[in-house]
Formats: structure tokens, sequence, C-alpha cells
């Protein structure tokens, strides 16, 4: 049987693709009324980053109120700064330039080189709980070449439901198993696969501390440590 050729690469962003937990780390301070120690600069950024995931968890198994990221994020905002007594020193827009740090994320070292060389052999796009603004205003801060962009905001669902990945299928107007996701989150990954779309595994053993993650054992079609690396393995 003829192998099917992929057409489309579709991106999981945050942590794949930018390093959110270094971008907050290093810049929050810029943003806060009094600057914040290196280990509560990392539990401000885990906090926050956890805000988003329990929400989305959340809203998947029990069909909460839409909000998009953007949202999400000024919430959970909200009660870090009320923890670490630093909200009474902010007024609203200061507290809104602070949330748009995630709109200003710096990708991983790779990440621009690795896009633009698997541009030159597949369609890449974004396909992310992020809302349309935040990925668009993302990508133009971090020079990301995406052709398409696929938000939260436009399934009105979260990833890992299979709504997304088949619904972003649909709208490539290409079967699923000319798809593949790229990303570092198994769970991810997972997903798309009972959905027929083919799976890349990213290593980002940095993602959440600067303790090395161990590479785990994947059952993916591709497994590497950068988009260079997959570039090479993936022959058009």
């Amino acid at each position: 049987m003829r192998e099917v050729k992929i057409k489309a690469l579709i991106f999981d962003v945050f942590g794949t693709v930018v390093d959110w937990r270094k971008t907050l780390t290093n810049n929050l301070n810029s943003y806060l009324p009094k600057d914040l120690s290196k280990s509560d600069l990392e539990e401000f950024s885990l906090k926050w980053r956890k805000g988003y995931s329990d929400y989305t968890q959340e809203f998947n198994q029990n069909n909460n109120t839409w909000k998009n990221v953007d949202q999400i994020h000024l919430d959970k905002l909200l009660e870090i700064l009320k923890e670490f007594k630093l909200i009474n020193h902010m007024n609203d827009d200061s507290i809104n330039k602070l949330n748009k740090i995630w709109h200003r994320l710096n990708p991983w070292e790779d990440s621009v080189e690795g896009l633009g060389l698997l541009k030159k052999k597949f369609s890449i796009g974004t396909l992310s709980n992020g809302n349309f603004s935040l990925l668009l205003n993302m990508s133009k801060y971090a020079k990301l070449p995406w052709d398409f962009i696929f938000s939260g905001d436009i399934f009105l669902k979260y990833k890992p439901n299979k709504f997304v990945y088949e619904k972003a299928t649909e709208f490539l107007g290409i079967n699923a198993n000319e798809v593949m996701l790229v990303a570092a989150h198994e769970n991810d990954l997972m997903a798309a696969k009972k959905s027929g779309i083919k799976t890349a595994y990213v290593h980002r053993p940095f993602e959440y501390s600067d303790i090395a993650k161990e590479k785990p054992e994947s059952n993916f079609d591709y497994s590497c440590n950068s988009f260079i690396e997959l570039n090479k393995q993936l022959k058009h």
C-alpha cells in the first residue's frame, strides 16, 4: 500500500513553540510594583499557567462558561496578585499590560529556524487553545511564520476535545492522515492520534523547570528534540 504523504503540520504553541516559563520568570519583575525573588517568580509563573490548565480541563469535563485564554489568564492573575499582596499597588492598566505578557512569549532556540525549514515542505499553522489575537500578536513578536492560525475561539472548545482536531482537519480540506500534530505534550498527541491525525513528539525538557525532564518512551509517528531535527526526519 502506498504511504500517505503528510501535507500539513499543526502545532501546539505554549511549551512546544514558545518558552512561556522563562519568558515569564525573566520579565515579570518589569511589570510588578516590587521585585520578586527567583523562587517567587517560579511559583508565580507555574501558578499562572496552572490556572489555564485547570480551567480548560474543567470546561471540557463540565461544559462551563466559555472564556478565551486572555480572560482565563486575567482571572487567574488577579488571584495571584492578591495572594502575593501586590494587587493594591496596581491599577487596571498595569494589570492588563502584565496580562498581555502572554502575547510576547519568546520562542525556543530552534523554533523560528525549524518552522522556516518545515514551511518549505508543508503548510504549517497553530492548533492552540489560545485566542486568535493572542496567537497573532505572538507570531508577529516572535517571528513565527505561520500559514494559518487555528485558535480556541474559532472552535469554542479546548484541546484535547476531539472536535478541535476533527474540525481543524475539515478546515484544511484534507484527510486526517495527511495532517500531523507537533506537540510537547503527550495528552494532546494521544487525542490527535485517536482522531486519525499523525503525531510528532518534540522534547522540551525545561518547560516546567530548570531541572530537565526525561524524554518519555512514546508511541508516536515521530520523536525529536527540535523542529530542525524533525525537518531532517520528514522526507518530502
